[in-house]
This record gives C-alpha cells, structure tokens and sequence, in this order.
C-alpha cells in the first residue's frame, strides 16, 4: 500500500499514529434511488417481500403516509404503497413495524405498531399474498392491540417452528403485550403466563440469546422525561415463562432509554449490549458468556451524553471487528469504528455527511441495498429527508449468510453463525438472526461478516431446533443460501 501510494515513511507514520483507518467513503444516494422521503418519520424495516433477493424496505411515519419501498436492482428503488394493498399506508400514528413470515408459507408478513393522535388506534398485521399485495388479517389474526404500541418484535419464543409477536407499549397505566402464535394464523395472548408484561413506559423489546442456551431472551428498554426507568432483561426459562434478571444480569440501565442492540462486539462468541439513552449517557456492556455482563461504556472513545437513540451494528470496513453506527435526536450522529475487543472510536468528523446535524435521526439499519456485499445505511429522520448512505468499500472481503428454518422458523430469527479459523480453531465472529433491532428498526434477514480475503474458513450454523450445520473450506465474496437439514 505505501508503493502504491508513493507515500514519504514521516507521513506514513503520522496517518497511523492518528488513529484507527477510516472506512470507505459512504456516499449519498438518497435523491437518486427515489427514497429520500420527508415525513415525520419513525422507523425502517427491511426484508425482501418478493423473494427476489433483493432487499426492500418499509417506512414508518408517525402522521402522514407510510412507504412501502421496491429494490429495483439498479441502485434505486420504486415507491409501491399505492398497489400494495389497502391500508399498507397507514396515514396515521405509525411508530416501529417489523417483517415476519408469522404463516411460514415463504411469503415474509408485516405488522404495524400504532399510536394515535387523538384516539388509540388498533396495531395492524398485514399478510403478504405472493403478488406483491398485502392483505389486512389483524382481526381474524387477534393481534389488533389498542395501547400505543411503539415498537414490535417476531420472535419463536418457545421454538416450537412458528413466530410469536412482542409488543412494546408506552404511556400512563402500559403494560407490553406477548401473543404466541397458535400455528392456524391465530394468536393468543400470553402476557401474565409469561411473566413480559414490562408496566414502565417500553419503547423496544429487543430480543437475542444472552446466555447461549438456544432460547431467545428479551431485553425491554424504558424510560420517561426526567429521571428514566430501569431496563429489564428477561431470561427464557424454556417452559413459556420468563425470569427478569435485570439487576444480577447487570443490564438494569436506569437512564431514559430508547434503543438497544446486541451483538458480539469483542468476538468472544456471546452477544453484549449498546443502550442508546435519550438522557444520560449510553451504555456498552460487555457479556461474560453466561447472561452477566459488564458495562464497558468507557470504551465509547469519542461519545458524547444525551440525545442517543437508533443504534445499529455493522461490519463496514470489513476488518472483521463490528463498527456501529448511532442516531441521535438532537446533535449529531455518531460513526464508531470497532477494535474487535470492545472498543469504540468516534470517526464522524471524517464523514461529516453522516452525521445529519440539527436533525432528529430516529431508527438506523445498515443492509446491503446493491448486493455488492458491503453494508450500506438508512438513516430515518423527523420532518427531513430520510437518507441512503451507498458504501463504497467495494471489495471481496466479506460473506453473507442467507437462513431458512425447516424445523425451526422459516425466517429462522435465533439462529447463529459462526466463522472459525480452520488451521486453530479460533472463533474468529458470531453473528444473530433476529427481527426488531435499535430503535424502531429492523435489519435484512441476512447475516453479513467481514473477513479476509483470499483464504478459506469454516462456518457453523446453529439452528434454534438445536440442528447444527457445520461448512469447511468457505470463501469470501459470496452469498450463502442455507436450508436448515431436516434431521
């Protein structure tokens, strides 16, 4: 690289003394691939609704239209809410929505969390038809709650192959709501058998196997002007009830709180956590690998208190460590690059077109919107232009896992991979299949890891039925297409 760039060795040596390398320019698209809507907006979904592989996105406003958006694989997208079906567009309180294949017929479902301006409003399920319409199925579904949902999750909480459904209630007198899924596209209601019921004021209800035991765990994140309340993380007991294990776990975060993301930040083989705090400031905490987890935050090189809100995790560069990117509703948002140990530098300087200052960001995803395999990023904002930020990492150093469950989910949310050095054995990353994420968000449902080209590794993939499925001499620069086996 110094030949290349005919660079003196005082130069050289001052670019490296200043930090961690920054990563590939992200440029933004958002004008020209037709997605740079203006409304008041909440949060963004992606899932590939046509099978297509290409991933498409949802927009969720709070007053106003929401948008359904179609990847035309040509670095833009096409605004079908019109011909989607009725009521895709939902013009009133929409906060969080979240993709999920709640039928398992192939056809990824979508669900709609509501509020309302001057009455509570019914959250909604849409069933996805195949056609590129959605039909309206929440009565017959019984999922119509009426309690100022702000943000919902799918998950098989009792791995029994279906996806049950988490709602994240807010206000006066809330309590979150837990349906399982009956399996006849019906749910029932299973709250106070379960022990979910959060009465706080709850923004997210994120969910990730805390403790490795193939059960999918939950994490609540709370809070209200001024003081905040406690976040609470329930343990899965695997018997449909739930333990909460706030304070021994150590995650009892007691600052307003509006967004959490898990993932394995230090490479160990276990998921940690990033609370992003409206108030005070947030909160890394790192996992022991048995659901205990120390708070790192001092790792946040470069943070600044407040504000904090749509986090999510990526890697961007490509160097095999997590990077994590934040909204913040009031400053600037925030580019951190990882060191694969558990540390965090603010890059945002860097790429000042990233940090969208003086506006108020709320849900963040990256995904890799051109499948040239590297990640790129959207960013929801309130009363702006929403933003499309392309990647230009532009190289082959990467692999992306695409799950089916048999067994299992079919969108086989709680699954796992993991690469490993074939010539040590070493786990090298871990990654998690899950729905809701960050703040009103929700990622692809496919797994993307950084590593080094021109090599292979070996890939583990651990299914929530308890099917493993091990793969030797893996390369780079290519999409995985994994069924899990039917033994």
């Amino acid at each position: 690289m110094v030949k290349a760039l005919n660079l003196p060795g005082i130069v050289l040596a001052l670019l490296l003394a200043a930090g961690p390398a920054a990563a590939a320019e992200f440029l933004d698209i958002s004008q020209s691939a037709g997605v740079a809507d203006d409304g008041l907006g909440k949060g963004i979904a992606f899932a590939d609704i046509n099978n297509d592989g290409l991933v498409d996105f949802y927009v969720s406003n709070k007053g106003g239209a929401n948008k359904l958006y179609r990847n035309q694989g040509n670095g833009s997208f096409v605004d079908i809410t019109a011909d989607a079906g009725a009521g895709i567009d939902h013009p009133g309180f929409t906060m969080g929505s979240v993709f999920g294949d709640y039928d398992n017929d192939g056809l990824i479902d979508l669900y709609l969390a509501t509020g309302g301006q001057y009455e509570i409003e019914a959250n909604r399920l849409f069933r996805n038809l195949g056609n590129g319409t959605f039909v309206d199925v929440t009565d017959k579904a019984g999922v119509g709650l009426k309690a100022f949902t702000y943000s919902a999750s799918f998950v098989d909480y009792d791995n029994d192959g279906d996806l049950d459904l988490y709602c994240a209630n807010y206000g006066v007198g809330a309590k979150n709501v837990l349906y399982r899924n009956n399996g006849d596209g019906t749910f029932t209601d299973v709250t106070d058998i379960a022990g979910v019921g959060d009465p706080s004021w709850s923004w997210m209800g994120v969910w990730a196997d805390v403790n490795n035991d193939r059960l999918p765990d939950l994490y609540v994140v709370n809070g209200r002007y001024p003081a905040g309340e406690p976040n609470r993380l329930y343990l899965n007991n695997g018997n449909g009830t739930f333990s909460d294990v706030s304070q021994k776990s150590g995650t009892a975060d007691p600052h307003w709180g509006l967004g959490a993301a898990f993932a394995d930040v230090d490479n160990d083989g276990d998921l940690d956590l990033f609370v992003s705090n409206y108030v005070g400031p947030n909160g890394l905490y790192l996992n022991d690998g048995n659901g205990v987890f120390n708070n790192a935050s001092q790792g946040l090189r470069g943070a600044h208190e407040g504000w904090g809100k749509g986090p999510t995790f990526g890697d961007i560069d490509h160097d095999g460590d997590l990077d994590l990117y934040e909204g913040d509703c009031k400053l600037a948002n925030q580019l951190y690059l990882g060191d694969g140990r558990g540390g965090f530098d603010n890059i945002a300087d860097r790429q000042p077109q990233l940090k969208c200052e003086t506006v108020r960001t709320k849900g963040t995803a990256f995904a890799d919107i051109d499948n040239d395999g590297d990640l790129d990023l959207y960013v929801i904002n309130w009363g702006a232009p929403n933003k499309l930020y392309e990647n230009d990492q532009n190289d082959r150093n990467w692999l992306k896992v695409k799950l089916t469950g048999t067994r299992s989910n079919r969108d086989a949310y709680g699954a796992k991979a993991k690469i490993f050095d074939p010539a040590t054995g070493k786990l090298l990353a871990m990654r998690e299949l899950r729905s809701a994420n960050g703040f009103c968000a929700q990622e692809p449902q496919m797994l993307h890891f950084g590593l080094k080209g021109g090599r292979s590794y070996d890939l583990l993939i651990e299914f929530p039925s308890g099917v493993d499925l091990k793969l030797a001499g893996i390369k780079p620069g290519q999409t995985l297409d994994i069924v899990e086996p039917a033994q």
